[in-house]
């Protein structure tokens, strides 16, 4: 019966702390922004914090999802209406190939930071679900986070907020 218990309060305790994130870091509102590298399809290696200074936006993506379409080809319409500004759009991407990631970013007429994340590795610091969409300040603090579609009002009121 002891065995039992202790069992099943271990249990208790992992998935505990796997709700809660398991004490690594986690990206909430108002905090730094975790720093990451993005290695995009230009062959460009891009820090997160090398970005501070600018107002960025970070799509977490998926190539085959529609969803995830719409709201990548919004925030390039954005960056290139806002370029003078210092607006950064990044754009990740799991569960694709380079040459697929290649191929996708050429769809679009405005380019942003397009690369992968294997492993969902950025995705995981960041809490996100496909598609999540992180507003990051010039000081690098999150300011918002939208899960799913993006509202071009509301995304425009965020834009106004972070330039």
């Amino acid at each position: 019966m002891r065995i039992h218990t202790a069992i099943c309060l271990t249990v208790l305790t992992l998935l505990g702390a796997a709700l809660a994130g398991g004490g690594g870091p986690v990206a909430s509102i108002g905090q730094p922004a975790p720093n990451f590298v993005l290695h995009t399809v230009d062959g460009e290696t891009v820090r997160l914090s090398d970005l501070r200074g600018k107002a960025v936006i970070v799509l977490f993506g998926d190539v085959h999802c529609t969803v995830c379409r719409a709201n990548d080809r919004l925030l390039r319409l954005y960056q290139y209406q806002y370029v003078d500004r210092d607006l950064a759009v990044l754009s990740l991407h799991a569960h694709v190939t380079p040459n697929d990631l290649t191929r996708y970013d050429a769809q679009f007429l405005f380019g942003v930071l397009t690369g992968r994340d294997p492993g969902e590795v950025v995705a995981h610091e960041y809490r996100a679900t496909l598609p999540t969409t992180v507003f990051i300040d010039r000081n690098g603090r999150i300011q918002r986070v939208v899960h799913g579609r993006l509202d071009e009002r509301e995304l425009v009121r965020d834009l106004q907020a972070l330039l």
